[in-house]
């Protein structure tokens, strides 16, 4: 449709020609650019579409229809259409029904040359009034807009005038306070809240009207023992450079609060703990090879790092050299099984001064809940006191055991070896007696075992001799039916007296493991060194067991723990059936 400033298509409802001809040519010799269609009759009126009109031009007097009717007609069909009328005489009282019938104006028949200015005001105020209706009709529609958004959201929303006085609230705020809307209205938060409640929310619409900028504040209210708390956010609300009201949002974070409350009650009895056990947790994201750590495991490994993450490559460096390959292998193995990684190692306490060495027990243990099978928690624990005193009890104890076996050795196998040979001297002077021979058997069998013993406690023999030659001896006593293969390796300067005497342990208890239970005919064993690291690997072809059922056992117990204290990896494999193998790998050093 046009404006009147543009062209304007006029409706003329008019049954005497000469009064149409009259008004065309009083508007033609106006600015209007006009374009009329004429209707003689009330019938013609009817069938026109007004839509198609910006203003209706309609005579008082009619021969089958009249100039009210028309307006009644035309108001209750378009509400804003402008309406002129146009008469011989109009009376003040007829002017005023008309009015009040919906006629914008009306114009004399005898003074038409006033017909264009007419139009144009006319025009010019129905324009205005369909800009009020377009703009109350956006209003309105906004306003539902506005109210929708109020009453679905979950969070409380609030508008208060400058005096603190609620002017509207949404369901949740209503919900809340348990009043409706119009109970509200008018009250401030004093009406509403506790009375520290309201000094908080008071203080803040002063803050934000006084400075002009938006706060956000957290406040707790406490009903019938019931912790709730909100996080407010408040602007202020100005028109025409004037503060005349404030804004807010309340949003319930109990849930989230109660949370980060239990997170760090939990760090903090977890720190207290970790303190107390002299150990730190760490978790290890495989995919990113990035390990997250605690406050605690920073502080035992002396990391001078900024935030809470270090890279698994940096946490690698800071194991003693000898101890990574065995370090790097075993978890390795643990992540691409997804299993538990157990073990002691030598970590490097003092980046300048790399003597200064700690003992660390390591727990890698993998989340099971997670999907993608790359997430690890682990734990450190300082375990150097305890590593060192058991050194020392290892130590101490072979030491006891060379005594005992010295004293074995030097009193009663002299004692022994006499009472053997003088034995031996009386049964060559009376060969035919039996029981003097049998003496001489139980001595000499005697004389064995007492040997056998001698050898058992004690490891002087890798002193006095070598390694090796101390296996031979232990190999010696196996039974005759067990045929013990053997592949030697190494580089015996290499290894410390420490690393010797405990692989020799560990050959001695998988030795007498196999004499006691296997039943087995061959044992393979393979003693080799490559670079830093020896391994030493047992395999039987007895009868096997179920490592689960007898893992607990003294000595399998006995292996595992010397192979952990020497800061290595082992593995026992066996089924009933299918033979033992046990695998062995520490430092040489």
């Amino acid at each position: 449709m046009t404006t009147w400033k543009e062209k304007v298509r006029v409706l003329h409802l008019e049954d005497s020609a000469d009064d149409v001809e009259l008004l065309k040519m009083a508007l033609r010799k106006s600015s209007l650019n006009v374009e009329i269609d004429d209707v003689p009759n009330k019938d013609a009126f009817m069938n026109v579409d007004l839509l198609d009109y910006d203003l209706i031009i309609t005579d008082y007097n009619l021969k089958d229809y009249d100039g009210l009717s028309a307006i009644k007609y035309i108001r209750l069909k378009q509400p804003i259409l402008p309406v002129i009328l146009i008469s011989g005489t109009v009376g003040e009282e007829l002017a005023a029904d008309l009015l009040r019938a919906g006629a914008n104006d009306f114009v004399l028949k005898s003074n038409l040359k006033k017909a264009s200015i007419v139009i144009e005001r006319v025009l010019h105020e129905a324009s205005i009034a369909r800009e009020k209706q377009r703009f109350q009709k956006e209003l309105v529609e906004k306003n539902l807009i506005l109210d929708t958004i109020f009453d679905t959201s979950s969070d409380q929303i609030f508008l208060k005038d400058a005096d603190g006085k609620y002017l509207k609230v949404n369901r949740a705020f209503s919900e809340y306070v348990q009043l409706h809307e119009a109970e509200i209205i008018g009250k401030t938060d004093y009406d509403l809240f506790p009375k520290e409640v309201a000094d908080k929310a008071n203080d803040n619409d002063e803050f934000a009207k006084l400075s002009g900028n938006p706060v956000t504040y957290e406040t707790e209210i406490k009903t019938a023992g019931q912790r709730t708390i909100f996080e407010i956010n408040k602007k202020p609300l100005v028109i025409d450079g004037e503060v005349t009201g404030i804004v807010g949002k309340c949003l319930d974070i109990t849930a989230n609060k109660l949370l980060l409350e239990d997170v760090i009650k939990s760090k903090s009895i977890l720190s207290q703990a970790e303190k107390l056990t002299k150990s730190g947790s760490f978790e290890y994201d495989a995919d990113l090879d990035l390990i997250s750590c605690s406050s605690n495991f920073k502080h035992l490994l002396k990391l001078q790092i900024a935030g809470d993450t270090i890279s698994f490559r940096k946490f690698t460096q800071l194991i003693k050299e000898e101890d990574r390959p065995i370090f790097n292998e075993g978890v390795n193995k643990a992540i691409e099984n997804y299993e538990e990684y157990y073990n002691e190692h030598r970590f490097i306490i003092n980046p300048d001064n790399k003597s200064i060495i700690g003992y660390f027990k390591i727990v890698l243990r993998p989340d099971y809940k997670d999907d993608e099978g790359t997430r690890f928690y682990g734990t450190i624990v300082d375990v150097t006191a305890e590593h060192e005193s058991q050194i020392y009890l290892m130590n101490k104890q072979e030491q006891d055991r060379n005594e005992l076996a010295r004293e074995l050795h030097d009193n009663l196998g002299q004692k022994m070896n006499g009472i053997s040979m003088f034995i031996s001297k009386i049964s060559d002077d009376m060969p035919d007696n039996k029981d003097l021979k049998k003496v001489k058997e139980l001595a000499h069998e005697t004389i064995d075992d007492l040997g056998y013993l001698i050898n058992n406690i004690s490891v002087k023999q890798i002193e006095e001799h070598s390694l090796d030659y101390a296996i031979e001896k232990l190999v010696s006593y196996m039974p005759s039916p067990i045929r013990v293969n053997k592949n030697y390796e190494i580089v015996e300067e290499d290894l410390s007296p420490f690393v010797k005497s405990q692989i020799y342990r560990v050959i001695q208890e998988a030795l007498n493991n196999v004499a006691k239970y296997s039943e087995a005919s061959e044992v393979q064993m393979n003693l080799k060194q490559s670079g830093g690291i020896l391994s030493l690997e047992i395999e039987d072809d007895g009868k096997g067991f179920a490592v689960e059922e007898v893992l607990n056992g003294n000595g399998l117990q006995n292996i595992t723990h010397r192979v952990r204290r020497s800061n290595g990896l082992v593995n026992i494999d066996s089924q009933k059936g299918k033979g033992t193998r046990v695998t062995v790998k520490m430092p040489v050093s």
